[in-house]
Protein backbone atom coordinates (compact mmCIF):
# COMPACT_ATOMS: atom_id res chain seq x y z
CA UNK A 1 0.00 0.00 0.00
CA UNK A 2 1.75 3.14 -1.03
CA UNK A 3 0.08 5.04 1.64
CA UNK A 4 1.90 3.85 4.32
CA UNK A 5 4.76 4.97 2.76
CA UNK A 6 4.84 8.63 3.55
CA UNK A 7 6.34 11.09 5.45
CA UNK A 8 5.03 13.95 7.25
CA UNK A 9 7.11 17.19 8.92
CA UNK A 10 6.26 20.03 10.29
CA UNK A 11 7.92 23.47 10.26
CA UNK A 12 7.45 27.69 10.54
CA UNK A 13 10.79 28.10 8.71
CA UNK A 14 13.32 27.59 6.18
CA UNK A 15 13.66 23.42 5.85
CA UNK A 16 15.42 21.08 4.09
CA UNK A 17 11.99 18.34 3.83
CA UNK A 18 14.06 15.93 1.97
CA UNK A 19 17.43 15.99 0.57
CA UNK A 20 16.41 13.70 -2.74
CA UNK A 21 13.64 13.01 -4.88
CA UNK A 22 10.12 12.85 -3.69
CA UNK A 23 6.84 13.83 -4.42
CA UNK A 24 4.64 16.23 -1.76
CA UNK A 25 1.33 14.35 -1.50
CA UNK A 26 -0.89 17.46 0.69
CA UNK A 27 0.34 20.42 2.59
CA UNK A 28 -1.45 21.66 5.67
CA UNK A 29 -1.64 25.30 6.92
CA UNK A 30 -1.97 25.02 10.54
CA UNK A 31 -1.45 28.67 11.81
CA UNK A 32 -2.27 30.85 9.68
CA UNK A 33 0.38 33.74 8.95
CA UNK A 34 -0.13 37.17 8.00
CA UNK A 35 -0.69 39.67 4.92
CA UNK A 36 1.30 37.97 2.18
CA UNK A 37 3.08 35.25 4.27
CA UNK A 38 4.15 32.54 2.11
CA UNK A 39 5.67 28.87 1.63
CA UNK A 40 7.82 28.33 -1.78
CA UNK A 41 8.69 24.83 -2.83
CA UNK A 42 11.69 24.44 -4.78
CA UNK A 43 13.02 21.86 -6.12
CA UNK A 44 16.46 21.74 -4.34
CA UNK A 45 18.01 21.34 -1.53
CA UNK A 46 18.37 24.94 -0.99
CA UNK A 47 16.66 28.34 -1.59
CA UNK A 48 18.49 28.77 -4.49
CA UNK A 49 16.75 25.76 -5.87
CA UNK A 50 13.94 25.62 -8.70
CA UNK A 51 10.31 27.42 -7.78
CA UNK A 52 7.72 24.79 -8.00
CA UNK A 53 4.62 26.00 -6.13
CA UNK A 54 3.95 28.52 -3.98
CA UNK A 55 1.13 28.49 -1.40
CA UNK A 56 0.00 31.89 0.63
CA UNK A 57 -0.10 31.26 4.34
CA UNK A 58 -2.81 34.05 5.68
CA UNK A 59 -5.34 31.78 5.27
CA UNK A 60 -5.97 28.37 7.15
CA UNK A 61 -5.51 25.72 4.14
CA UNK A 62 -5.52 21.87 3.14
CA UNK A 63 -4.41 21.18 0.14
CA UNK A 64 -4.82 17.42 -0.38
CA UNK A 65 -4.03 15.26 -4.02
CA UNK A 66 -1.21 17.28 -4.91
CA UNK A 67 1.41 14.74 -6.00
CA UNK A 68 4.17 17.28 -7.54
CA UNK A 69 7.59 15.73 -8.03
CA UNK A 70 10.72 17.06 -7.17
CA UNK A 71 13.66 15.69 -8.71
CA UNK A 72 16.52 17.33 -6.75
CA UNK A 73 15.23 17.33 -3.05
CA UNK A 74 12.33 19.73 -1.31
CA UNK A 75 13.19 22.70 0.27
CA UNK A 76 10.63 24.79 1.63
CA UNK A 77 11.39 28.99 1.61
CA UNK A 78 9.45 30.21 4.41
CA UNK A 79 8.37 34.33 4.68
CA UNK A 80 6.46 35.16 7.94
CA UNK A 81 5.47 32.63 10.89
CA UNK A 82 2.70 30.17 9.86
CA UNK A 83 2.76 26.53 10.53
CA UNK A 84 2.93 23.95 7.79
CA UNK A 85 2.34 20.39 7.95
CA UNK A 86 3.62 18.77 4.45
CA UNK A 87 2.92 15.06 3.72
CA UNK A 88 5.61 13.98 1.25
CA UNK A 89 7.04 10.30 0.03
Amino acid sequence: MVELNHNVVSFNSDTLIKGSHGVIVAVFVTKVGSGSDKVVFKNGTTSSGTTEFTLFTATQGTYVQINRRFESGIYADVTGNAEITVVFK
